[in-house]
């Protein structure tokens, strides 16, 4: 499938930050301009990148008429989540809207529409995906899957149970996340099945993890209103679709129910998926992941798709 790449705008210390864009060919039968859909990876806002995203959802993406924008961002600690993944999730948003459909047109000759645009994350990028909703011109329609909600929920903050095996490791190894250039990927946080203690930046997650994560290091503010998508929601909120299945340990259901709840309550369109027995990050591993993708992430797909005009209501 063709893709480009472009940067969608420059920081002092990582460079070009770049947009891997997905489309399906040029048709010269079907002029039209496109949808553009991005995607926010997930990975706790210190890990992950757009490698992350499986080839299998974009491709159905852009079967469906998307074209898909990919977005690298920032990674916290070296950066606050405000500064860092907020801001340029919101950047990366207005730029596809205001400079990809001209670069497009000209190096691919493909038309894309800025007027019918949707947002996806998954997990901590759910909430990046959200907050565009509080924009003034925000996407037409939102996808979150498996999405970090209600930033001030005391379990987002407090020592993980799932990782109290696991060994210390020295400060002196894991503050090595500070040093260098402003990452804007990492690598996995596990390999067959264990983690990757020897990458600071695995190991610096998971000791917050075990431990705390530390709101000094995230928020150094501690204006948690403005990097918490629900305290954005309001009469004009896009509609939505929220994917949380009900054996994650991650992201809880009953935050997923509440923001479901509260939009719904504001009249805005809203689904809410809960598959049975379905953990975390379900669309990223495992031998049924495309089984998986199409039984639960493709019918949030085709919601997004219904709402920019791609599939008839």
């Amino acid at each position: 499938m063709p893709s480009r790449t472009y940067p969608y705008k420059e920081d002092q210390s990582a460079g070009p930050i770049p947009a891997i864009v997905h489309f399906q060919p040029k048709d010269d039968n079907q002029g039209q301009a496109r949808p553009i859909v991005v995607i926010f990876h997930a990975g706790g806002y210190v890990l992950g990148s757009t490698d992350i995203i499986p080839q299998y959802e974009i491709d159905t993406l852009t079967r469906l008429g998307f074209i898909v924008v990919n977005c690298e961002y920032r990674l916290c600690p070296q950066v606050s989540i405000f500064d860092g993944p907020i801001r340029d999730a919101k950047d990366c948003f207005q730029w596809m809207k205001t400079a990809l459909p001209g670069l497009l047109e000209k190096d691919e000759g493909i038309k894309a529409d800025p007027l019918k645009t949707a947002a996806i994350g998954q997990s901590a990028g759910a909430n990046l995906a959200l907050l565009l909703g509080a924009e003034p011109e925000p996407p037409t329609a939102i996808l979150d899957m498996y999405g970090v909600k209600y930033m001030d929920e005391p379990y987002l903050w407090e020592p993980a149970p799932m990782f109290a095996g696991l060994p210390e490791i020295p400060q002196s190894f894991t503050d090595k996340i500070f040093e260098g250039p402003q990452a804007l990927t990492a690598g996995p946080m596990f390999a067959n099945g264990k983690p990757v203690l020897d990458d600071p930046r695995v190991a610096w997650f998971l000791m917050q993890q075990k431990h705390g994560q530390s709101k000094d290091v995230f928020v150094p503010d501690g204006n948690m209103d403005r990097i918490d998508a629900v305290k954005h929601f309001h009469k004009g909120f896009p509609p939505t679709y929220f994917i949380q299945g009900t054996a994650d340990k991650f992201t809880l259901t009953r935050l997923a129910e509440k923001a479901h709840n509260e939009l719904k309550a504001l009249g805005v369109e809203t689904e809410l998926a809960m598959p049975e027995g379905i953990d975390h990050a379900f669309d990223l591993q495992g031998d049924k992941m495309e089984e998986l993708i199409d039984q639960h992430a493709v019918p949030g797909f085709r919601f997004l798709a219904k709402h920019v005009g791609l599939l008839a209501e």
